[in-house]
């Protein structure tokens, strides 16, 4: 088999290859050229190809979460490298392993009013954990040769290492591009790495339970992918009576129905009532908080709780103002010798019916949600409410952001396979092509709920070659930027509807006859009923467009969450 003949090029994707990278994204060009045939020459790689490099970030977003692997994106010099901006950044606050090769002009003709050329190199430093650049020159030279196989080893475990997130590898191109040679199978230099427990010492567990013995816990979950070690140790952790859990739809935690309802419980008490409830400890684990509700519960009560971050970490995150102990360390491990620990110990008086007050909160506001939806109006809520209750268990999930994953956190519902949303910085820009890459590499069925103006941001993902069957999208059209209506930064703002929320040109009908979809519409509660059987069970890629009024269901939805002050307390 021929390869480029480029060596830099080959011995770097040898590396990839060697280290398991198995999936790899390319978008077209000339200088990335020899990129794309190393790429080539290695069958065991799978290759995607997504011309717009904004939506192949995505799509490689998309795959790592699913695999939970490293994933390789390939693009050509120039502008190209700026537009995976969006999609490494989120990586960055995900934790996800993508590992950029950008092509490059040699060094030389930087700056030099030479075709596509701009400072390529550290161009993406803010938002990976490290940034590496290969010169154009030295390709014979044995010396540089062992310091391209050093730093790509190098960059393949910063990828994948504790804490696992975006590097990026520029390399500089001279021409000519196009030329190949018989591909070299000699075997190639790999370096490993072993890390070890940062937190084996028994003394250590052993003070650390005592202190969660003596005290209310509250178990908190952010944003975080499936991991079934995760998962026991959580649920096992969870059963002690001084623990209770606030976990977020998309902790990939499978638990108790009702420990989700975090701004259910939050918003159907009065403050001071809750603020009786208010932890000792806080333990969280995950990234970044849907909930700004339970957010300013805890940042309100800072001063009778202590906060302990379990996980690796890329900073000190402080966003309850009471951080008092970092725990770098693997959460499924900490969490096993802790629950350990605990059964040895006494549960302090003071604390034992802890879970118990939080349950029997919960159950009282989830009455009272339950019957405020029943009886609320065709609306975003409404709809939601039906949709989330009619997924197959055995789907993956993928939400916009906006108030198609607030809506995910208010609604009690049956978690389906696993749930998956771009917050780790939360932008409306990448959902389309972020669940696409995720359907790629999931056998099982994807759906994307997104709003009307974040489908309408990321419409062009829908021409990515090959998208499965398997593939479906439900669009809740609610003319415009939904939640601008129901924030309270902007509800009130007379310059809302022309500044913030416009609604965008969506034919959606069309193009979803133009890119080979089948298309479903509902305008009312009837109709959804009707047409959410024949939306999962279609056998081909599909679109239902859900049409609610935005004003009125932000009307409804801002009385959701002030439900005691809506219907009463009682």
């Amino acid at each position: 088999m021929e390869d480029t003949d480029k060596k830099f090029c080959s011995i770097l994707f040898d590396i990839l290859e060697q280290k398991g990278v198995r999936h790899v994204v390319c978008s077209p060009g000339s200088r990335n050229v020899p990129l794309l045939l190393a790429a080539a020459s290695r069958p065991f790689m799978k290759k995607h190809f997504v011309v717009d490099e904004r939506s192949a970030g995505f799509v490689g977003l998309g795959i790592s979460m699913v695999k939970q692997e490293p994933v390789a994106l390939i693009c050509t010099s120039g502008t190209a490298l700026l537009n995976y901006a969006p999609a490494v950044a989120e990586a960055y606050y995900q934790s996800i392993p993508l590992i950029v090769i950008s092509a490059d002009r040699p060094i030389q003709w930087i700056d030099q009013d030479d075709s596509q050329t701009l400072r390529q190199d550290e161009a993406l430093k803010n938002y990976v954990k490290k940034s590496y650049s290969i010169p154009a020159i030295g390709d014979d030279d044995a010396e540089m040769q062992w310091f391209v196989n050093r730093v790509t080893n190098d960059a393949v475990m910063e990828a994948c290492g504790r804490r696992c997130g975006p590097v990026h590898i520029n390399i500089h191109l001279s021409e000519p591009l196009n030329l190949k040679k018989e591909k070299n199978n000699k075997p190639i230099r790999i370096i490993n790495e072993f890390i070890g427990d940062s937190i084996a010492n028994k003394d250590i567990i052993k003070n650390l339970a005592k202190e969660i013995a003596d005290s209310k816990i509250m178990l908190v979950a952010g944003f975080g992918l499936p991991d079934s070690y995760v998962q026991k140790a959580v649920s096992d952790l969870s059963r002690f009576p001084n623990i209770s859990v606030m976990a977020e739809t998309i902790s990939n935690l499978h638990l108790n129905e009702n420990d989700y309802s975090i701004d259910s419980v939050l918003t159907a008490f009065p403050i001071e009532e809750l603020d009786k409830l208010a932890p000792d400890i806080i333990i969280t684990i995950g990234g970044s908080l849907i909930s700004r509700k339970l957010k300013e519960y805890l940042r309100r009560n800072k001063d009778k709780c202590h906060h302990w971050a379990v996980g690796y970490s890329h900073t000190t995150s402080d966003p309850f103002m009471s951080l008092s102990l970092k725990i770098e360390v693997e959460v499924s491990r900490f969490f096993k010798n802790i629950s350990s620990a605990l059964r040895k110990l006494k549960i302090a008086e003071t604390a034992v019916n802890y879970k118990l007050h939080w349950e029997e909160k919960r159950q009282h506001a989830l009455s009272l949600k339950n019957k405020f939806v029943e009886k609320s109006g065709w609306s975003e809520l409404k709809a939601f409410s039906i949709i989330l209750n009619a997924i197959p268990k055995d789907y993956n999930l993928f939400f916009s952001n906006g108030t198609p994953i607030r809506y995910a956190q208010i609604i009690k519902y049956k978690l389906p396979h696993a749930s998956y949303c771009n917050r780790g910085v939360s932008g409306i820009d990448g959902s389309i092509a972020s669940a696409i890459g995720a359907s790629f590499v999931f056998k099982g069925e994807t759906l994307l709920i997104t709003g009307d103006l974040s489908m309408a941001y990321d419409v062009g993902s829908l021409g990515i070659k090959d998208i499965p069957s398997r593939f479906k999208i439900i669009v809740i059209d609610n003319q415009g930027g939904g939640i601008f209506r129901f924030i309270p930064s902007t509800s009130q703002l007379e310059e809302r509807e022309e500044y913030l929320c416009q609604a965008p040109i969506l034919p959606l009908q069309d193009l979803a006859q133009g890119y080979g979809f089948d298309y479903f519409e509902a305008s009312d509660e009837k109709k959804l009923y009707e047409v959410l059987p024949k939306f999962f069970s279609s056998a081909q890629k599909s679109i239902l467009r859900i049409i609610c009024d935005g004003e009125y269901s932000a009307d409804v939805l801002k009385n959701y969450m002030n439900l005691n002050f809506t219907i009463g307390h009682n």
